[in-house]
């Protein structure tokens, strides 16, 4: 895991080596153990490593072999069969990372290589050769990867902080207020910089020296025949995710887990202690929300029981620390987040940085197998349907546990279109404090090369749509807060494996009798802890707190955003009102006041680092 930065057929007129070398150690925290670049008349490659597989300096970046040169971050798990692979080709090796694989991997096999790669990856390669470029991001998009392009050069980078000095200053104000109306939301590959866009994933660029592109997708969801669910396929299933712990678990250095004494979470520290070295210490890391949410007493039985150190923390009260701890969120994001859970989530990270370089986590696993219950609505049509009323009982009755009318909401917010979800707007009074911003006509230069896959089953599709957008923000967030204090997160449910497999097979396969994440609750190492994990799912809890909202508010009120075209006259009242405090606006305070963090960060006339 690292940072990359690459400048493509620099004009040298414009920018020196130096602002290069400034913009590729801004991501110095996502690889504190190295930086090394790369430059010739075509291609400058910047590099910061954090050293993960095989620690030796030759292993460092940007890594060569004959004609190309590699800047690259990420993790190629099957690194160790790939090089015995190459190895018969005719392959030597002198390290034992998979960095050298990987490179050699695209020697041998050119852009098919990517589709041979089990991991997470956002690299560039340059071939001096023919003075091209081939850029390339993972499957699900776990790695980040940003791309500006203009008349002179072609600008990719990891972090999207990492541009600023070479984007042109404007703000993607529509992008901004559909930000602030939803949260979540699929940009088209737009960022708040307008012109600096995300490179899409599962496909990769060549880059020419004359700056012209050429995009092609190597992978894209399941589409062909729906397997039959028996006894057999699970039984595959499990060998598959056990094969997805296992190989990332492949490290020179310590890993722990994060560990919510959830179903995911417990799944995959159990299976990993099948593979631990004898006498080493493990280490877990949770969060603690005290009172009807806080998921600790779950997650200490957990770790007791499977031997591993658990590390608590919690939310601070201290409004200061709290505002302090989102701005440097923002600033590392390159953009605001939809829920206050991304404060935890930063307060764990920092905890598990000071311990480990290695997290493995389970992000996925409710996209992949169901496990929202904000898909109740969805699920009990699809079950009385279908003719299976003991499934559409078990589900009504989630659906009632975690609340009709909130639980709809959420689940109408997935699936309606622009207009029906401008309706509930006007509904929740959201609507009337923004402008008729006009939609613009901007054209992505990275546009995907075709659509999703129609899966051939219906729920495959719904939850395919939720797999492809809802993991966005999650794996964009879990990755640049991770490296944000040097850690590197894995997810085994990301394994491309896992996600082949389960698409290619119907509802009744996660849903089996009922029961969502069906294939977990079979693993053998479930049974073992289901007196723990046979309970109601929770998520992070975290409040804000009313003195944290009133400083929001007084920052808000003369901050430079008021005078954005994308509100209405009525925001001004809004602001200075009493509602902007209310349970029922947090979220929009929230997000409105990283925008205000955005915008002092990024346009401010401090420009403060």
């Amino acid at each position: 895991m690292c940072g990359v930065f690459a400048v493509i057929n620099p004009n040298r007129r414009l920018f020196a080596d130096a602002d290069f070398d400034t913009a590729t150690c801004t991501a110095s925290h996502r690889g504190p153990d190295n930086m090394g670049r790369f430059a010739d008349e075509h291609v400058y490659l910047g590099h910061t490593r954090l050293a993960i597989i095989d620690l030796d300096e030759k292993a460092n970046q940007p890594f060569h072999f004959e004609t190309l040169a590699m800047t690259f971050n990420g993790e190629v798990f099957n690194y160790i069969e790939l090089r015995e692979e190459l190895v018969v080709l005719g392959y030597e090796f002198t390290t034992e990372s998979d960095t050298e694989v990987v490179l050699k991997a695209f020697h041998k096999w050119g852009g098919e290589c990517f589709s041979k790669f089990n991991g997470m990856w956002a690299l560039a390669i340059y071939d001096s050769s023919t003075g091209t470029t081939v850029v390339s991001r993972d499957r699900f998009g776990q790695k980040p990867l940003y791309f500006l392009q203009n008349d002179e050069s072609t600008y990719i980078a990891s972090e999207v902080q990492q541009m600023a000095k070479f984007w042109n200053g404007e703000v993607d104000f529509e992008l901004v207020q559909m930000f602030l109306k939803e949260g979540n939301f699929d940009g088209g590959g737009r960022t708040f910089f307008s012109g600096v866009e995300v490179f899409p994933k599962a496909h990769y660029a060549m880059i020419d020296s004359a700056n012209n592109v050429e995009l092609t997708r190597y992978w894209n969801y399941p589409s062909g025949k729906i397997e039959k669910t028996n006894d057999e396929s699970f039984a595959e299933f499990e060998e598959l995710f056990d094969n997805a712990v296992r190989i990332r678990l492949r490290t020179d250095v310590p890993y722990g887990f994060l560990l919510s004494g959830g179903v995911d979470s417990t799944i995959i520290s159990a299976t990993a202690d099948k593979y631990r070295v004898p006498d080493t210490d493990i280490e877990a890391f949770t969060f603690s929300a005290h009172g009807n949410d806080d998921e600790l007493p779950y997650a200490k039985q957990v770790a007791k029981m499977l031997d591993l150190s658990l590390n608590v923390t919690e939310q601070n009260r201290d409004s200061s620390k709290y505002l302090e701890r989102l701005r440097g969120v923002v600033k590392h994001l390159g953009r605001g987040h939809s829920s206050p859970a991304v404060v935890p989530v930063d307060q764990l990270y920092e905890i598990a940085g000071e311990k480990v370089k290695v997290i493995l986590d389970g992000q996925g696993a409710d996209e992949l197998l169901a496990g929202y219950d904000t898909y109740s609505p969805l699920i009990v049509s699809l079950s009385l349907l279908k003719g299976h009323p003991r499934q559409a009982m078990h589900w009504l009755r989630r659906w009632r546990a975690s609340g009709f009318a909130l639980t709809t909401i959420f689940f109408l917010r997935m699936i309606l279109p622009s207009p029906l979800k401008k309706v509930m707007r006007w509904v929740y009074q959201y609507e009337k404090l923004f402008s008729n911003y006009p939609s613009s006509e901007t054209c992505v230069t990275m546009k995907p090369v075709g659509n999703i896959q129609k899966n051939r089953n219906m729920f495959n599709r719904f939850l395919i749509s939720r797999h492809d957008l809802g993991l966005e923000n999650l794996l964009l967030y879990g990755d640049v807060i991770a490296m944000k204090y040097s850690v590197e997160n894995r997810s085994p449910f990301m394994d491309y494996r896992l996600v082949d497999y389960a698409f290619s097979r119907g509802e009744t396969f996660k849903l089996w009798d009922g029961v969502d994440k069906y294939p977990l609750k079979r693993l053998g190492v479930f049974s073992r802890f289901a007196t723990i994990l046979n309970r109601k799912k929770l998520g992070f809890s975290s409040p804000i707190y009313p003195e944290t909202k009133h400083t929001m508010v007084d920052e808000l009120k003369t901050s430079p955003i008021l005078e954005w075209p994308i509100f209405s006259q009525q925001f001004q009242d809004f602001v200075n009102g009493p509602k902007i405090t209310s349970d029922k606006y947090e979220r929009l305070l929230f997000r409105l006041y990283q925008v205000h963090l955005w915008q002092d960060i990024f346009m401010g006339d401090s420009q403060r680092s």
